[in-house]
C-alpha cells in the first residue's frame, strides 16, 4: 500500500521517527494504534452501566450547582491554571 501526503508532512514524519529510533512504518503504525486505541473510548456516549458514569453524573452536577451559585470561573482563568499546573507556556 502507497499513501501520499505532503513533503513536509512527510519530512516531519521522517524527523519524529529517526529522532525516536524507529522506522517511517514503525511511527506511522504506532501514531495509529494509538489513535485507535483513543477513538475506542470516545466513540460512544457514556452510558449509565459504565462504571465511570456516576462519577462523571456527579461531578458534572456539582459543576452546574457551583455555576448557580455564581463561583463559575472564565474559561481563561481555567486554561491558564491548567498551563500553570503542567508547565505549558502559550
Amino acid at each position: 500500500m502507497t499513501i501520499t501526503i505532503a513533503s513536509e508532512l512527510e519530512e516531519q514524519v521522517r524527523k519524529r521517527a529517526q529522532a525516536e529510533g524507529l522506522t517511517v512504518q514503525a511511527f506511522v503504525e504506532r501514531l495509529i494504534r494509538e489513535e485507535d486505541g483513543w477513538v475506542e473510548h470516545v466513540e460512544g456516549p457514556l452510558g449509565e452501566s459504565d462504571p465511570e458514569f456516576a462519577e462523571v453524573n456527579a461531578a458534572v452536577r456539582e459543576g452546574l450547582a457551583q455555576a448557580e451559585r455564581g463561583e463559575a470561573r472564565s474559561a481563561q482563568e481555567v486554561f491558564a491554571g491548567l498551563r500553570a499546573k503542567h508547565g505549558i507556556s502559550r
